[in-house]
């Protein structure tokens, strides 16, 4: 997984939850999506050149311009200048999310793949090309750096005294050589290229290599007369803050001009290249507005505000557009959560509890957001030390094992749980992925048969079966795999186009057709191949299938008040459509009492006390909120019930103890104080709480 968001971005986005944000209120922001280059469909891709502009390939692309249509407002470059009146940007009056779609530097899949997109979806767009790549058929540098690194062949290159080695470190050396052209003042950098082509002993790319990597100024004028606007990349693309501002204005003037020039249309925006803010000056913006630009667009720099958007620094995000999913909460959940604040605030509330299962657990949950896999496969086995039994902690290490390649200590542990839990239909459907995984295609048919077996109605499950019979040439058997899926769903209209589709394919050129591979694969997958659909099973996989992770990262989490805000919104409108979910009444608590409105907060837990009597975690909740508002009776009745579960939890029996001490129902604070530090003697709370009663006591 990449990046800090795109584990929650899945669990959002594949349970339906990105819906019920829609229906918050989203004026307020303006999100600019970067995007540089578009990988064709072909797997797996290669390139001789940078592979860190290629954001997506075509499917992905469309299927997120698809999304973006379908549920934001997507503004055009003038649409979006018409919003700003004195300085001031105005929302336009809409309940939808606002979105941009920008394209920088100009190459060629832009018209290739990407234009033919957003002309079938009426998109509009801004492409900002730098001119000199295009007049002079060059490509950048950091293209020309990734292809000289490629393809040396030399063990070890010498550059300015350093040493570089080749080999698997490849892509050290290609990160280097790019910070050292961002930082560096362009005098010291502008014979770099052919200084490391004679290091690498390797000559620069040939002119017509580079030719059909790069945009035409026909392209670019075919692309200007639909809803695409042209802007500027300035000339060369160098970094502004490694170029005086004489230069600067020469870069931005002359870019200006010859797009102009070639299109034949006002250049109303430019895009400052590598443009975050230590990548400017504090005379960039002016630079831009005296040179006739009307906007002027950062890098990789967040959300905009509509109250605050500068018009000469409009924020933009070029990361995290590797899936529909990301994008989908980018657009209507930006900076939802901090992943890093939430670790830390973790690992703060796990010093006093250093073996409590409970804490590991919800620190593997986080870490998995944080794209920590190797950590939170530690953190999941460090719960199952103190509590072998925790299935939850052990159906995410499996999944965490098999979505890191160990698939055989994955297999270990479904297995383990199917001994432990014969019926779990779960447990086989994920053994199956691991097989399948593993290329054991026979042992995952078997398994997914079997999760089929004890849920008829498991869908994913009939689905990952239905590729897995067309992987083994059962086509009759996969087509059959479809049509039940088609029922649980009637109203899936996609799958019952291509049920009817498989059927006319095996009636016209029978079971053995080759025509059915891309037919399942448009459906389940974006590969032309049933193979290369298998080995997406563990990579498409949903780590976190629960919404109770969820709940555990709002219970555990510290969050800005406005995100607890719009959280509780979520949960309100899931409440409504699921009132019997005891789950949903509990976590509604949790937020009205991070929130400060106690009554709320009281009325949500004994509601959800009420769906689930045996909610340990909703009452243990409502013993501290009682106590917290010293309504001591009410409290200790809460902790009588808790008292019957036998719970290793010292906090419950020092926060009895002490709510008895203030009933001056000394004998029983004695014993759950004792209890307390029977289950743990080291902790100090229990020993203060213990002292304090004997206290009380002797002077009574």
């Amino acid at each position: 997984m990449k990046g800090k968001k795109t584990f929650l971005a899945d669990i959002l986005f594949n349970f339906n939850l990105i819906g019920l944000f829609k229906r918050l209120p989203l004026r307020n922001k303006l999100i600019v999506l970067n995007y540089h280059r578009i990988r064709p469909q072909d797997s797996p891709f290669t390139t001789d050149f940078d592979d860190g502009v290629y954001n997506l390939n075509v499917d992905q692309f469309n299927r997120q311009i698809k999304w973006l249509k379908q549920n934001t407002l997507i503004l055009s470059e003038r649409e979006l200048i018409d919003c700003c009146r004195d300085d001031i940007f105005i929302p336009p009056k809409t309940s939808a999310p606002c979105v941009m779609i920008t394209f920088d530097d100009g190459y060629r899949d832009n018209y290739t793949l990407a234009f033919p997109i957003l002309k079938q979806y009426e998109v509009p767009a801004i492409l900002f090309v730098a001119t000199q790549m295009v007049n002079t058929r060059q490509l950048p540098w950091w293209d020309v750096i990734a292809y000289l690194i490629k393809r040396c062949s030399k063990p070890v290159i010498g550059f300015n005294g350093q040493q570089f080695p080749m080999g698997d470190k490849k892509s050290e050396a290609i990160a280097f050589f790019h910070l050292l052209m961002k930082k560096e003042q362009y005098e010291h950098t502008k014979y770099l290229l052919t200084d490391l082509s004679d290091a690498c002993e390797v000559a620069l790319p040939a002119s017509d290599v580079q030719d059909r990597e790069i945009l035409t100024w026909e392209e670019i004028r075919e692309m200007a007369e639909t809803a695409v606007a042209v802007g500027s990349h300035t000339h060369t693309h160098r970094v502004l803050a490694t170029i005086n501002t004489s230069s600067q204005k020469e870069e931005m003037i002359l870019s200006k001009l010859i797009i102009e020039e070639h299109i034949g249309r006002p250049v109303l925006s430019i895009a400052y290249p590598v443009g975050e803010p230590h990548n400017i000056t504090k005379e960039t913006a002016e630079i831009a507005a005296s040179s006739g630009y009307v906007l002027g667009f950062t890098s990789n720099t967040g959300v905009n505000y509509w109250k605050s958007i500068e018009r000469y620094t409009v924020r933009r995000i070029a990361s995290l557009l590797e899936k529909v999913s990301t994008v989908s909460v980018l657009t209507i959940l930006p900076e939802l959560f901090t992943w890093d604040s939430v670790a830390s605030f973790q690992m703060r509330i796990m010093e006093p509890h250093p073996k409590y299962a409970d804490m590991y657990y919800g620190l593997g949950i986080i870490q998995l957001g944080q794209g920590k896999i190797e950590q939170a496969i530690r953190s999941f086995t460090e719960a199952l030390h103190f509590n072998p039994g925790y299935t939850e902690a052990r159906i995410k290490l499996g999944l965490s094992r098999a979505f890191a390649g160990q698939y055989k200590e994955a297999e270990k542990n479904f297995r383990y749980l199917i001994e432990k839990k014969p019926s779990y239909a779960d447990v086989y459907y994920y053994l199956g992925i691991v097989y399948a995984g593993s290329k054991q295609i026979p042992h995952a048919v078997e398994s997914m048969e079997k999760a089929l077996k004890i849920n008829p109605a498991y869908k994913d499950a009939i689905l990952k079966l239905g590729i897995l019979y067309c992987q083994q040439q059962r086509h009759r058997l996969a087509l059959g795999m479809l049509e039940r899926a088609g029922e649980l769903d009637p109203s899936d209209r996609e799958l019952r186009t291509l049920v009817e589709a498989g059927q006319d394919i095996i009636a016209t050129h029978g079971d053995a057709s080759t025509d059915l591979f891309p037919l399942f694969s448009s459906y389940i997958g974006s590969s032309d191949h049933i193979d290369e659909l298998v080995k997406g099973f563990i990579t498409h996989l949903s780590i976190s299938p629960n919404i109770n992770d969820i709940i555990v990262i709002i219970e555990k989490g510290a969050f800005p008040r406005n995100n607890l805000e719009a959280l509780l919104h979520l949960f309100e409108d899931y409440r409504t459509q699921f009132p019997e979910y005891s789950d949903i009444h509990y976590t509604l608590g949790i937020l009205y009492k991070k929130l400060g409105h106690s009554r709320d907060a009281e009325a949500c837990l004994v509601e959800s006390i009420r769906l689930n009597a045996n909610y340990v975690k909703a009452r243990l909740n409502l013993f501290n909120l009682l106590t917290e508002q010293n309504r001591f009776d009410e409290a200790i009745e809460q902790g009588y019930v808790l008292e019957r579960f036998n719970l290793l939890y010292p906090d419950l029996y020092c926060g009895l103890a002490e709510t008895c001490l203030k009933l001056a129902k000394y004998s029983e604070a004695e014993t759950f104080a004792r209890k307390a530090v029977a289950i743990n003697p080291a902790y100090p709370r229990a020993q203060q709480v213990l002292k304090k009663i004997t206290g009380q006591i002797g002077n009574g």
